[in-house]
């Protein structure tokens, strides 16, 4: 056996494991002398310890793991995503805002709000056809609960799904309409109706056009759009002729002409025998009112809270200043409604009377972007918010767009019967008006559009502000049609103008 050599100088006070046997060199805790290549015998401790620590940070690394695999992504709320929050994983329960539209990639997309913000979500293409395969397209009215990953910019915030299988599904049940109901009110919505399949066109041979699916029931005929991915989704695709159908379309507008659009094949279901005659389509007011004759109607979804609302039904006389923070549901009838001035941070506000007794209420774009029915003046309304103090008086805050239920629309006699352009005074600034006349030439402001709007006494600025105006509303107006509308007397630079009331306040009166 080799006997340790004496250690060099200097290295005197190093323990003899730190010293080579060999050459005396120091060599500290490795086992094989990096001088001489002779072995040096280590402390059993030394050695324990050394494993100690690789089996220990193995460990460690393999419970981080699973920590990151199997951690729960936080639900979020779309009103308070910030920009540090980019590429950042998030949960978000809210409501569909309408039926997912296929891109020419194969991918989809669709809006989700939850009463707080809505937000685009993208849909991969080997996402999409699992979506498709499992009926699970999201609808226009669908609550959803899904994750994904955040990608925000200047301009605009989008998500993209991280995995079909942890998207959860509400289905809502559509209307069921007539084929002579569905107009231009009902563009960006979907609907099912009953009726028999007069003929299917398919595609001409290598064409870019999609199959057309012609359907009647007795109070009219329309025409179906859809691709050959649909198609082959269709169970018994091949006796569709003839047959009687139930089918959920979604509402489109193309060229100033309606489109039906089948977002699935299993969105159409050959019936057995006849189906029983729709009945005329309800207005929301009457919708509204059925609802609210039963005596156990159930109270809406807020999906921007996951539960159902508890807040106390106070009259509006009944609030004070004392109540700031509160929490409650006021019932009344709009007086006014006043949208922000472009490009202002002005919220919305609305009158709400009961009575002698008057409250505003305020809420922001986020929350009128998912209003079911846009407020109106002399529409009857129940709004659920939070009391607060403004120079010692109080009003509503408004957080969630699902809390804003219509329960009576304006009667023709709320609205102002149409009075002649040159009627219209400075003195009639702030308040409510019908105009009839003959729409001039768009012209294209930052976040609207404005008509020169004439008649036989004459000419003022219509204004539709993109933010309260339905799209489907604004894309039926062209140049020299005729039409009646409802609208708040404005002014700018010096000459009146009319903003259009929120929802669907411009009726056609010719093409």
């Amino acid at each position: 056996m080799t006997e340790n050599k004496q250690a060099l100088p200097g290295h005197e006070t190093q323990s003899d494991e730190m010293n080579c046997p060999a050459c005396g060199r120091f060599v500290g805790a490795v086992t094989k002398c990096p001088y001489c290549g002779s072995k040096v015998e280590k402390r059993m401790s030394l050695v324990a310890t050394r494993w100690a620590a690789v089996l220990l940070s193995t460990i460690g690394l393999f419970l981080l793991f699973l920590m990151a695999k199997h951690r729960e992504i936080p639900v979020v709320l779309l009103g308070d995503i910030q920009p540090t929050m980019n590429f950042g994983q998030i949960r978000v329960v809210g409501q569909v805002d309408s039926d997912a539209r296929t891109f020419k990639n194969g991918g989809m997309g669709f809006n989700v709000s939850d009463g707080t913000g809505t937000i685009m979500v993208f849909v991969s293409q080997k996402q999409a056809k699992n979506l498709l395969a499992n009926n699970l397209v999201p609808k226009a009215g669908d609550g959803i609960d899904f994750a994904g990953g955040l990608n925000i910019s200047d301009e605009e915030s989008s998500m993209r799904l991280l995995s079909v299988k942890d998207l959860h599904l509400t289905r809502t049940t559509a209307a069921t309409v007539r084929l002579a109901d569905i107009n231009d009110t009902l563009v960006g919505s979907s609907v099912t109706f009953v009726g028999k399949v007069v003929d299917v066109v398919p595609p001409p041979a290598d064409s870019k056009r999609p199959y057309e699916l012609k359907v009647a029931d007795a109070s009219g005929e329309q025409t179906i759009n859809f691709w050959q991915m649909e198609y082959d989704q269709i169970p018994g695709k091949d006796a569709l002729k003839g047959a009687d159908v139930r089918v959920r379309v979604s509402i489109a507008s193309y060229k100033d002409k309606l489109q039906l659009k089948l977002a699935s094949g299993l969105d159409l279901e050959i019936l057995d025998g006849p189906p029983a005659a729709a009945e005329p389509i309800q207005s929301p007011a009457q919708k509204a009112a059925a609802a609210y004759q039963k005596e156990k109607a159930p109270e809406p979804r807020d999906f921007s809270r996951g539960r159902l609302s508890q807040a106390e039904l106070l009259s509006i006389g009944a609030i004070t200043a004392a109540q700031d923070g509160k929490v409650v549901r006021l019932r009344g009838r709009v007086a006014s409604v006043r949208a922000p001035d472009a490009g202002s941070k002005q919220p919305f506000s609305l009158i709400l009377k009961d009575g002698a007794a008057s409250i505003r209420a305020t809420y922001w774009s986020s929350v009128d972007d998912v209003l079911a029915i846009k407020p109106v003046a002399g529409a009857e309304f129940e709004i659920e918010g939070v009391i607060e103090v403004y120079q010692d008086k109080p009003q509503l805050k408004v957080e969630s767009g699902y809390k804003v239920i219509q329960i009576e629309a304006a009667s023709p006699a709320a609205t102002s019967a149409p009075v002649a352009i040159s009627s219209l005074t400075a003195a009639d600034k702030g308040q409510t008006r019908s105009v009839q006349g003959t729409l001039g030439a768009p012209r294209a402001l930052g976040k609207g559009t404005a008509f020169a709007l004439t008649d036989a006494s004459g000419t003022l600025d219509l204004i539709l502000w993109d933010s309260i105006i339905p799209a489907g509303v604004r894309d039926a107006l062209a140049e020299g049609r005729q039409v009646e509308v409802t609208g708040e007397v404005g002014e700018y630079e010096g000459k009146l103008q009319l903003k259009a009331n929120p929802g669907a306040s411009i009726r056609i009166l010719s093409p």
